[in-house]
């Protein structure tokens, strides 16, 4: 004997729509249909919404981190002579806390080899009369990187020093962003330049120590490269917290600079002290001061801003 058969429901009401095209919907569909238009537009919805929740959560963790440093940064400010923290520009930024160590032999040993293998590419392209390089027809006169070359005011070193490298780690395994590009554009400037020349500008620049897994120049005080050397993104690239502190800077000319370097899981331990601070300061004359023996404060709920 048949077993039962058992009948879907009879659906009452009007139809369900796509929710963006308003066309009908099928009984075991979602709230779009299978249009490849809609789909396209509901993965730019979801994208889009993990991008908004993704900036608030730095929205409000950068918050917390502007209250937790306030006390910080005034106490730094009357260490150096500055009365109230409105009389100088001052900023926050990430903090890196990784060890300084002599550059393992396999890394160094794999930097010389891609520096020599992009230094012999463009001598390679010589026309056999002069080394004298083409400039990319993107940029015919190099006039673009020239002027990033030219050095910035040293008080945004604060930012850069606070933090010890966050953009840096990122050339640790890209051999510093070199390319046969970056060679092509020394030989433009200096046509006289040998090969052997321009390698042993760039292996002598290699400090003693570099920062744990990051670029191979990434020294205890920052880059030991020449910025004419660089990559072009290492000089055309600005962290935002950077950024800001060049448009303080701007505001308030003249005053020097103050940085609260703080690592972003500062909010995991809200006890004082917690170790997850570096303050820097730079003088109007350009004197550094590592401010080693302020601590975080606690970090309370509702902390004032003022």
């Amino acid at each position: 004997m048949a077993g039962p058969v058992f009948h879907r429901p009879l659906r009452h009401g009007p139809p369900r729509l796509c929710r963006l095209c308003r066309r009908p919907l099928a009984e075991d569909a979602e709230d779009i249909c299978d249009n490849v238009n809609c789909r396209t537009r509901h993965k730019i919805e979801v994208t889009a919404a993990i991008a908004r929740k993704r900036d608030q959560k730095e929205a409000e963790l950068r918050a917390i981190s502007h209250r937790r440093t306030r006390r910080v940064l005034r106490d730094a400010a009357r260490k150096i002579g500055v009365p109230h923290l409105g009389r100088i520009a001052h900023g926050i930024a990430p903090f890196i806390d990784l060890p300084q160590v002599r550059l393992p032999d396999a890394r160094r040993a794999a930097f010389e080899a891609h520096l020599r293998s992009i230094v012999e590419s463009s001598f390679a392209k010589a026309d056999g009369v002069s080394t004298h390089p083409e400039p990319p027809e993107n940029d015919p006169g190099y006039v673009t990187r020239l002027k990033k070359e030219n050095e910035e005011p040293v008080v945004l070193n604060a930012a850069c020093i606070a933090c010890q490298g966050d953009c840096c780690l990122l050339g640790g395994d890209r051999h510093a962003f070199l390319t046969e590009g970056t060679i092509s554009c020394q030989r433009w400037k200096d046509p006289e330049v040998t090969p052997d020349a321009l390698v042993q500008a760039y292996l002598s620049r290699i400090p003693e120590t570099s920062t744990t897994g990051s670029c191979v120049y990434h020294g205890p005080q920052g880059c030991t490269l020449d910025r004419p050397l660089r990559a072009d993104i290492c000089n055309s690239f600005q962290c935002r917290f950077r950024r800001e502190l060049a448009e303080a800077v701007e505001r308030r000319p003249g005053t020097g600079a103050l940085v609260a370097g703080l690592s972003r899981n500062h909010v995991t331990d809200p006890s004082a002290g917690a170790p997850y601070l570096r303050v820097v300061s730079i003088s109007p004359e350009n004197e550094v001061t590592i401010h080693d023996d302020l601590e975080l404060p606690a970090l309370r709920k509702g902390m004032s801003e003022g």
